[in-house]
C-alpha cells in the first residue's frame, strides 16, 4: 500500500534480503502538475499496490534511477502501457525487450515543472540519477546513501555496527566501493547540496524526515 509522506508524494516499501541482510525496497510515487503519476524505482505491482497507485492518478512515467532497481520495469509498463520508461544507461542495456528512454540530462517537460535531476557522477557501475521534488524540499536518491534507523534483525545489525552505520545516513562499503572517482563524487555531492532539501527518501530502509542537507554532507565527508 502507499503511504503519504507530503502533498504529491507517496512511498511504497517491499520485504528485500541481500546475502542475509533485510535492507527492504522503496519505491516513490510524485503526482505531477499534470495530474499524471511518475514512478520512480518501481517495485513489485501486487494487485492492492495497483488499486492505490490507479486512485491517484494516470500514470505518465516510470524510472529505473540506476542500474540496480529495473527489476519491476516491465511488468510496470505492462500493466501501464501508455507510461513512458525512463532508464539510467546500465538500467537499459538489461531490458533490450523494452522501449526505454534515456534520463535525460536536460530537465525533461514531463516533470519539469515539479522535479530537478541530475547523474551523480564518479560511480559509472551504478550511474544513478538524484531526484529532488521542490514543493516539499524531498531529496529522493536510490542507493547512494542508506538508513537504518534500527536494526531489523541480528544479523544485519551486526553488519551495521561493524560498519558503524547503524542509526545514521551513510554509505555502506559497497557503495563505496562503487565510487572509482573521488573528485566527480565529491563535485556531484557539491551540486546536490546547492538544492534546498530538508527530507530525504531512499530506496532502502528508512526515511530522513528533516536534517536532510546536514547528513547528506557528514555521510559522504570521506570524499
Amino acid at each position: 500500500m502507499l503511504q503519504s509522506i507530503d502533498t504529491n508524494l507517496w512511498t511504497a516499501t517491499q520485504p528485500l534480503s541481500m546475502f542475509g541482510m533485510q535492507i527492504g525496497a522503496r519505491m516513490t510515487v510524485i503526482k505531477l502538475g499534470s495530474g499524471g503519476l511518475l514512478v520512480h524505482a518501481p517495485i513489485s505491482l501486487t494487485p492492492e499496490l495497483r488499486t492505490s497507485i490507479d486512485s491517484l492518478g494516470p500514470v505518465q512515467a516510470v524510472v529505473a534511477p540506476n542500474s540496480m532497481h529495473h527489476l519491476f520495469l516491465g511488468p510496470f509498463l505492462a500493466a501501464y502501457p501508455e507510461a513512458r520508461g525512463y532508464a539510467a544507461p546500465g538500467a537499459i542495456a538489461k531490458h533490450p525487450e523494452l522501449q526505454l528512454e534515456s534520463i535525460p540530462k536536460n530537465p525533461d517537460l514531463l516533470w519539469a515543472g515539479d522535479l530537478d535531476h541530475f547523474e551523480l557522477e564518479g560511480a559509472p557501475k551504478l550511474g544513478e540519477v538524484a531526484f529532488f521534488h521542490r514543493a516539499s524540499r524531498t531529496l529522493i536518491l536510490t542507493d547512494w546513501v542508506f538508513y537504518f534507523k534500527e536494526s531489523p534483525n541480528w544479523f544485519t545489525g551486526l553488519y551495521l555496527r561493524l560498519s558503524r552505520a547503524l542509526g545514521k545516513p551513510t554509505q555502506t562499503a559497497v557503495m563505496k566501493s562503487l565510487i572509482t572517482d573521488r573528485a566527480a563524487a565529491r563535485a556531484s555531492i557539491e551540486r546536490l547540496l546547492q538544492w534546498d532539501f530538508d527530507r530525504v527518501v531512499m530506496s532502502h530502509r528508512d526515511i530522513l524526515p528533516r536534517g536532510g542537507k546536514e547528513a547528506v554532507r557528514t555521510a559522504t565527508a570521506w570524499l
